[in-house]
C-alpha cells in the first residue's frame, strides 16, 4: 500500500511538473524546471521498480499465466525508467531542453513496448 501510495503521489504531480517545464522551457529557469520534471520521473521510476519487484518477488502477486522469462523481461524493461530519468536529471544541469527530450524518448520507448506487448 505504501509503494502504491507513493506511486500515485508522483502520478498526481506529473501534470503540475509538466506545466512547470512547459512554462519555463524557453527562459532562464528552464534548467530548474527540467530538473524538477525529470526528478519527479526519476523518483516515480524508482517507486515503480520497487512496486514491481515486490510483486514479482517469489511470484508473490504474478498471475499464473506470466512466465519467469516474461517477468525477467519486464524487470529489465522497467530499469529504463529510473536510468533515463536519472540521466535527464543530470543533463538538466546543462540544458533544460535536452533533459525534456530524454524524458520524452523514454516515454516513447514505453509506448513502443506497450504496443508490441499488445500485438503478442
Amino acid at each position: 500500500m505504501l509503494l502504491n501510495g507513493l506511486l500515485l503521489l508522483f502520478v498526481v504531480l506529473t501534470p503540475y511538473t509538466t506545466l512547470l517545464v512547459a512554462n519555463h522551457l524557453t527562459d532562464t529557469k528552464a534548467r530548474a524546471a527540467a530538473g524538477i520534471y525529470s526528478g519527479t520521473f526519476f523518483l516515480m521510476g524508482i517507486v515503480w521498480n520497487g512496486l514491481w519487484r515486490y510483486c514479482a518477488a517469489g511470484r508473490r502477486l504474478l498471475g499464473s499465466d506470466i512466465t519467469d522469462e516474461e517477468a525477467c523481461t519486464i524487470t529489465r524493461q522497467y530499469l529504463v525508467a529510473p536510468l533515463s530519468a536519472g540521466a535527464a536529471l543530470a543533463v538538466s544541469l546543462l540544458s533544460g531542453l535536452a533533459s525534456v527530450v530524454i524524458v520524452l524518448a523514454a516515454a516513447t520507448f514505453f509506448a513502443i513496448i506497450a504496443t508490441i506487448a499488445k500485438e503478442e
